[in-house]
């Protein structure tokens, strides 16, 4: 996966504050609850809209891409803690890739025949994985969306903006490995919770300003901002309603200048702005806490803008994502 080692990271530890509490409203526990060799069947479907332009060009290029796959787990052992051991299968990916001008929809369906013994705590975090058919790798069509071939950079530059841009593209469709994707989310909280009570989980690590450091940029984490929103009724049943928040407002620009030790003069470039705003609401069981339904919009994109045309971007991109996670059987 090409991703910065510490996204890698931050995904598979799933770093997590405490809830801050809120005002009124009866505490619950929203540790999820198996029960051994139960198996449980999900349907994924995810969208994501793209469109760019480069200097010059007034009209917006649109590209569209789907994808939707199924998974299973079965439930292997329970322990005393509530941590599970459970047999995860996810066989196929299907990409649909939408008309362009040059070509028809596109659709195709890659084996990847993932067959996992993982180990599940009841907070929804996956403590070991064990690979029991060296699995394929799950990235290779978020790879294959990177844009560095179409921006007109240093090298160098291309391969940050590809690395970061790559990752938004990751959170806009959650989808990829079953530890980022929204296979075993959310993130359940340690404590109990009130309506209104939130708590936050890493999900990946990007470069932003630091808070009175004159300008500088670092590496922080980009955490999802969870609430728990109480007892709605969705689809006809109630449920835990808990929602995920995640924003993103960042140039790329500061932080490629301040690692270089140089000037925006001295590589022509005056900024790559990157921005990415996510809401997630989740539906959970009442009794169990485990994912009934989860839906995911996003929305962001970059632009690209050098010294030399400071008002016109040569390269900008939107982005709209939609995925949608659904419990289709349940024995």
């Amino acid at each position: 996966m090409i991703l910065p080692f510490l996204v890698t990271a931050a995904i598979l530890t799933g770093f997590q504050t405490p809830a801050k509490p809120a005002a009124s409203g009866p505490a619950v526990s929203l540790y999820r609850v198996s029960h051994a060799g139960e198996k449980l069947a999900y349907d994924v479907k995810s969208h994501l809209q793209i469109e760019f332009r480069t200097l010059g060009l007034q009209t917006w290029i649109p590209e569209d891409l789907d994808l939707n796959y199924g998974f299973t787990t079965q439930v292997v052992k329970v322990k005393p803690d509530g941590i599970v051991d459970l047999h995860y299968l996810r066989p196929t990916i299907t990409e649909v890739r939408g008309e362009t001008a040059d070509s028809p929809p596109k659709e195709s369906t890659t084996k990847l025949n993932l067959d996992f013994l993982l180990t599940l705590s009841p907070l929804n975090q996956i403590v070991g994985a064990k690979d029991q058919k060296k699995s394929a790798a799950t990235d290779h069509v978020i790879h294959e969306l990177a844009p560095g071939e179409r921006l007109a950079a240093q090298d160098a530059m291309q391969a940050l903006v590809g690395q970061f841009v790559q990752e938004i593209y990751r959170l806009a469709l959650n989808t990829g490995s079953f530890d980022s994707a929204l296979d075993f989310a959310p993130k359940l909280p340690v404590d109990d919770v009130k309506p209104g009570d939130t708590w936050k989980t890493t999900v990946g690590y990007s470069p932003q300003k630091l808070a009175g450091a004159g300008g500088k940029s670092a590496v922080q984490r980009l955490d999802y901002t969870y609430t728990y929103e109480g007892v709605v009724e969705s689809k006809g049943r109630k449920v835990h309603r808990v929602s995920a928040t995640l924003e993103l407002n960042t140039d790329l620009a500061d932080f490629f200048h301040q690692s270089l030790g140089v000037k925006s003069e001295d590589t022509g470039v005056k900024s790559i702005k990157l921005n990415l705003k996510t809401k997630i609401d989740f539906d959970l069981d009442l009794d169990t806490k485990q994912t009934l339904r989860a839906v995911s919009e996003s929305q962001g994109g970059f632009s690209f803008i050098v010294n030399q045309y400071p008002d016109q971007p040569i390269q900008e991109e939107n982005i709209k994502g939609r995925t949608i996670l659904s419990l289709v059987g349940r024995a």
